[in-house]
């Protein structure tokens, strides 16, 4: 797998910042978008925690527990960012920027990456646990991750 130098120069960045101390201990990030515009910073956010050494925690629900189907290769962009979707899209192609897979198994690689499936949009979308991707930690309704989430230093919602 080829990384791109500026993503290598963002992790050893992070992990230098983390050597030296000043690291938040955790992050919580919920995604309810499939679309390569917000995979890509929650992603990139959550990674980059994990690589710092924070736990790092993502939690896929409605549109966004999409992307955790085995296969799932996200292609579409927000209509917002579609005058954005050339480049986007040339990055990738070049690997000057990591597939969205890629990105996540570089998180998980350190261990303080968690990935979580909402069961009740499983239920909603028909989405079965043995339809899910092989990096996803487990499934859990939103009361379980909002338990988890409350001792966050950060918490997002990326839509």
């Amino acid at each position: 797998m080829y990384i791109s130098k500026s993503l290598c120069d963002r992790f050893n960045n992070a992990v230098i910042y983390y050597i030296s101390g000043d690291e938040m201990s955790k992050i919580s990030i919920i995604v309810a978008s499939e679309r390569l515009d917000k995979l890509y910073p929650a992603a990139t956010l959550a990674v980059t925690a994990a690589v710092m050494g924070w736990e790092s925690e993502m939690f896929f629900t409605f549109w966004g527990l999409l992307a955790l189907r085995k296969g799932f290769i996200p292609n579409e962009v927000s209509s917002d960012y579609r005058r954005f979707e050339d480049s986007l899209r040339k990055a990738i192609s070049s690997e000057a920027l990591p597939n969205w897979h890629s990105l996540i198994m570089e998180g998980k690689k350190s261990g303080r990456l968690r990935i979580y499936a909402c069961s009740a949009t499983m239920e909603l979308l028909n989405i079965k646990t043995e339809d899910l991707a092989e990096y996803v930690d487990g499934v859990a309704g939103a009361p379980t991750f909002l338990t988890s989430a409350k001792d966050s230093d950060i918490t997002l919602f990326i839509s």
